[in-house]
């Protein structure tokens, strides 16, 4: 109880020291609090409350004297550009724009620290121990995307590092110590490239060592909608494999055993990139292996207490880190109520069955016990949490659990007698196999993962934590989950049916998504419903496909694609791969376009018809009328190549342009075929290129709507919301609202 009580003062002084805006309040509050939990001592009052205050006052300390001491080298480097030696500590990372690289740099005589070396494609042979010498650029890691974010302070890395011209390198001799680790990963990672198909090689590379770069977006917003993104990433669970593995083999009944399965945990969790949920869970296991050893019983809630004090001494800004903070509340709540569950669930089961019964209620215990606390995280990180996370984790167990020791058993077996390796590798494929086919087809699901952007989904949750805590806190003897369970079933489906009900019970709704510096437009009227757009920077395939299933569509009956960038069309290959298409409209522009091909060759394999729009084209949305302009210019500059939509309901307008620049705004207004608009999807993300005053003036919209994310454009452009405030135009970015959605109804005459 005195670890428990310590921790959690510990670990609530630095969620506060680290998310508050204040500054330099953390020392006083620190020395504060110790002053009360001293004189409490001395009068030997409020015992639990004191161990309380004295981890809260030396959480706070040691936040100072961190910052003092970790932070401050770095501080000085920010916004400088200087000459910088650095030290390779993992693999390179590749980007879109070149190589990620962590290292450990500073100035030649200064102090290192960690951060993230963004280089040219040559070099891409650095291992780890290798060291840079160059002139770069540094900035403060606490900026993510343009916006201020604890992910990489939480991680412990303080820097971005920019190189400006040469970079010299100085290979390290032989293999340092202390990389040794680091460096078998990369060879292990080498050897499933080898044995594996390159499917099953990505999923078997993050499963073993942490290394998710081969996994396709699409298959790894599969795994988190089913709920088995915690397979593809290194965490406790994984350590119970691997301790289980090494029991087949090392019973910890001797000190020598003891010591060579504790080598084995640490030595995979630095392989591992020592992720939080890996070091908790080698905390937690080493602690029971001790136990064992020494005939004590060691109390789970303790060492966990104990794990997260180990990550939290190591760097306290790791409080903020998002896989902490799900891995100890999942682990929590496993302890909290897994067993009682089990215990109280198999009671209902005939004794002859409860011997079989026991494993799959457990599993399904161990499931939902992880989910009472972290689902509430998860709506707030990612705005969803999995429906179908503890039937995923029953269906494919022992699919994941038979990868994970065939892999490790396999890597070996190659190296020694390569035949068996490549055999057993053809076996443990199979497990893969089905793991991959039931992510995909499962994902498929509308219910798979709920989205919190329906208000009826939101407060469904809400009901079940509710109906959760009362039937987990409330004393009444004989409690019987079914009817609490049939009462969520109940109001899910009415969640389900009121949320489909509102996407239809207008005329015509539009959506214009939040996918980043992209767009994409959903329009629903009745039971049709098109998208327009497909692109951007925040999932755009899965976020359009989510928010189809969400309304009870696993069909899309229209796709308009204004023209093939990236950020209006590199999402459609995901979107595919879960809803049907049935048709699509596309400019007739661009043949040489590798996305346009690929979106063809999909649409000709799931026997999409394609209409290449090539004069204006009108298509019926059973209570809307959808008006496509084909392009006006024969330049071939793509964006002067998009088409222009006119979605009408009744005398409610809705205008997309695409990235429809000025010049081809104004041949498009001077024809005269444009409506006043009531909501116009402003051009190119807010560009002061498009939304011109011409077409403003031509269409007088009440709305507009800028889909935008984080970019380096400008977007969008003081200009252009200056245009629209002139002419008291409404205005709403998704980058600061998220997703927006306006409703049409039909004015009937008369």
């Amino acid at each position: 109880m005195t670890l428990l009580l310590f921790t959690a003062g510990f670990a609530a002084a630095l969620l506060a020291g680290v998310y508050l805006p204040f500054q330099g309040w953390t020392l006083y509050a620190g020395l504060g609090l110790l002053a009360v939990w001293l004189g409490l001592t001395l009068i030997k009052r409020a015992t639990n409350p004191r161990r309380v205050l004295l981890g809260m006052g030396l959480a706070l300390l040691w936040l100072t004297a961190y910052g003092a001491v970790f932070h401050a080298p770095a501080e000085a480097l920010e916004n400088r550009t200087v000459r910088l030696q650095a030290v390779v500590e993992d693999w390179p990372e590749a980007t879109d724009y070149g190589l990620r690289i962590p290292v450990r740099a500073g100035e030649e005589d200064g102090r290192k620290v960690k951060a993230l070396f963004y280089g040219e494609a040559d070099l891409a042979g650095l291992r780890p121990g290798d060291t840079l010498a160059c002139v770069a650029c540094c900035t403060p890691a606490n900026r993510v995307r343009g916006e201020e974010s604890l992910y990489n302070t939480s991680r412990g890395i303080l820097l971005h590092i920019q190189s400006y011209g040469e970079v010299t390198v100085t290979r390290a001799q032989g293999i340092p110590p202390r990389y040794a680790l680091t460096i078998l990963a990369g060879s292990v990672r080498d050897r499933i490239d080898q044995l594996y198909p390159a499917d099953q090689a990505a999923f078997l590379k993050a499963l073993l060592t942490g290394d998710k770069s081969g996994l396709s977006d699409s298959l790894t917003h599969s795994f988190n909608r089913v709920g088995l993104g915690h397979v593809v990433v290194i965490s406790g669970l994984h350590v119970t494999f691997l301790l289980g593995l090494l029991s087949f083999f090392i019973k910890p009944k001797g000190k020598l055993s003891l010591l060579v399965l504790l080598a084995a945990l640490i030595a995979f969790s630095v392989m591992t990139g020592n992720a939080p949920g890996t070091v908790r869970a080698v905390v937690l296991s080493g602690v029971m292996l001790l136990g064992q050893y020494l005939g004590r019983d060691s109390h789970p809630m303790a060492a966990l207490s104990l794990g997260l004090l180990v990550l939290l001494t190591a760097n306290p800004y790791a409080i903020a880190n998002p896989g902490l903070q799900f891995s100890f509340l999942a682990t929590a709540g496993i302890f909290l109520w897994s067993q009682p569950w089990t215990a109280r669930w198999l009671k209902g089961v005939p004794k002859r069955y409860r011997k079989r019964a026991a494993p799959l209620l457990s599993l399904l215990a161990v499931s939902l016990g992880s989910m009472v606390l972290t689902v509430p995280l998860s709506a707030l990180y990612f705005g969803r949490f999995s429906l179908l996370a503890p039937l995923s984790n029953l269906l494919t167990g022992w699919a994941v659990s038979l990868a994970f020791a065939g892999g490790m058993l396999s890597l070996p077996l190659s190296v020694l007698v390569p035949p068996l390796g490549h055999a057993a590798a053809g076996l443990v494929g199979l497990p893969i196999r089905f793991v991959l086919w039931y992510a995909e087809k499962a994902g498929r699901l509308s219910l798979a993962a709920l989205t919190m952007d329906s208000g009826y989904f939101a407060l469904w949750a809400g009901f079940v934590y509710l109906i959760l805590c009362l039937y987990l806190f409330v004393p009444v003897k004989g409690k019987r989950p079914i009817v609490p369970v049939c009462a969520c079933v109940v109001t899910l489906c009415l969640s389900a049916v009121l949320t489909v009900q509102t996407a239809r019970r207008s005329d015509l709704t539009v959506t214009v998504l939040d996918v980043g510096q992209g767009q994409s437009v959903v329009l629903t009227s009745g039971n049709t419903t098109a998208l327009v757009d497909c692109g951007g920077t925040k999932a755009p395939g899965d976020t359009a496909a989510t928010c189809l299933q969400s309304v009870g569509k696993g069909t899309l009956d229209l796709l308009v694609l204004t023209h093939f960038h990236e950020d209006h069309a590199g999402g459609v290959p995901e979107l595919m791969g879960r809803v049907r298409v049935k048709a699509m409209a596309l400019p007739d522009v661009d043949r040489d376009s590798p996305l346009r091909r690929e979106i063809e060759a999909l649409a000709k394999d799931q026997g999409t018809e394609v209409h290449y729009i090539t004069e204006t084209t009108q298509v019926a949305l059973e209570k809307a009328v959808l008006t496509l302009h084909p392009p006006l210019s024969g330049s071939r500059e793509t964006n002067e190549q998009c088409l222009a939509l006119v979605c009408t309901s009744g005398d409610w307008d809705a205008l997309i342009t695409g990235d429809m620049p000025r010049e081809e705004e104004q041949r498009l207004a001077a024809r005269g075929i444009l409506p006043d608009a009531e909501l116009l999807v402003a051009g190119h993300h807010g560009s002061k290129y498009s939304t011109s005053q011409e077409l403003l003036e031509a269409v007088r919209p009440e709305w507009a709507v800028i889909s935008v994310g984080y970019n380096t454009y400008g977007h969008p452009a003081q200009e252009t919301l200056d245009r629209l405030a002139a002419l008291d135009i409404t205005c709403y970015r998704t980058d600061q609202r998220g997703s927006v959605t306006l409703y049409a109804n039909r004015q009937e005459d008369g």
